[in-house]
């Protein structure tokens, strides 16, 4: 029995946050060293992937997790090894997409070391080089933008052509595969919105958060609400019975619970403890912003009664001037 690497390092630095017991634990690391040599080799083929070229001068590579990915679509769904086999390139095509908009955006930005990963998860497209708030967020939508926009243009397609095929031809079974794409595209693009690493729109809410926090407080808060939120995707899962689902809330949940617990624990407290000290730094401020107002107003007071008052003795002394004529 052998267990991945990252596994087995996910338990050792998270099971005292867990609270969990280690009479179990302990087992599993010490089996993880007597079985080291077949871990490595193990995590060799885990983590390999190979590059298939590039696309607008950025490098595109694909992790073996793709074939576990795939596999699920090779089951028997009657379109035939053609078109099952057009429908898995399809599938690929639309995660590429996706990625090429987070590229372009970040390219954009005159962001360098841009890459891109195809995986059994999907993918993730990476850059190096500072971006703002602002940048950040367009970044991050781009790829949703896109999805939106290639299920929304298959859906149409497959509407406007619709009844055109006779049933179970050639013909009818390509819209089928045009309208299931459409509406995987669609569905992947709310579901990558989810506000939760480590999807598009917890990258995004953590942009918006960054305009008036620190990154570091804002990656936390889209953790703790990361760890609300996808868990009532696995129970959706549950009761649905729908794994595609459940597995973003699987990813949800880890990714959420791997960043909390990385930059300091789960405490959820700590949202509602900042919220307190904004109100009353704001309380603050607008106390100093009258305190500042109030003396402003009493220095043009005091200005206004010297000049008045100095208005008067010019007076007097002109009065003073005719009489003694």
């Amino acid at each position: 029995m052998t267990l991945p690497r990252f596994l087995i390092g996910f338990i050792k630095a998270n099971y005292k946050l867990l609270n969990l017991k280690t009479n179990w634990i302990q087992p599993i690391i010490r089996l993880s060293t007597t079985h080291k040599m077949n871990l490595s080799k193990l995590n060799e083929i885990l983590n390999w992937s190979v590059r298939v070229g590039k696309l607008f001068g950025i490098p595109v590579s694909l992790h073996i997790s793709l074939l576990f990915f795939l596999f699920p679509l090779l089951k028997d769904n009657g379109l035939g090894p053609v078109l099952t086999l057009e429908y898995i390139l399809l599938v690929i095509v639309s995660v590429l997409l996706h990625e090429l908009g987070h590229a372009f955006a970040a390219k954009h930005y005159k962001l360098t070391g841009l890459s891109i990963m195809l995986h059994g998860f999907g993918g993730f497209a990476t850059s190096s080089g500072y971006r703002n708030p602002t940048q950040a967020l367009v970044i991050s939508l781009a790829g949703p933008a896109v999805t939106f926009v290639v299920g929304i243009l298959c859906l149409t397609i497959s509407f406007l052509t619709k009844n055109r095929f006779e049933f179970d031809s050639v013909g009818d079974k390509q819209l089928f595969i045009v309208h299931t794409i459409g509406t995987l595209n669609i569905l992947l693009g709310f579901l990558n919105l989810i506000p939760s690493f480590p999807f598009d729109g917890g990258n995004s809410l953590r942009a918006i958060l960054n305009r008036s926090r620190t990154e570091f407080k804002s990656t936390r808060i889209v953790g703790h609400i990361g760890l609300v939120l996808s868990p009532l995707l696995i129970i959706y899962w549950l009761i649905s019975k729908n794994g595609f689902i459940g597995l973003f809330g699987l990813m949800g949940t880890i990714s959420s619970f791997q960043v909390l617990s990385n930059s300091g624990g789960i405490k959820f407290q700590e949202m509602f403890q900042d919220r307190k000290a904004a109100k009353e730094a704001q309380a603050h401020k607008k106390r100093e912003e009258e305190r500042s107002q109030a003396y402003l107003s009493d220095v043009k007071d005091r200005e206004i009664a010297r000049e008045e008052k100095e208005r008067l003795r010019k007076m007097f002394e002109v009065i003073d001037g005719d009489g003694d004529k």
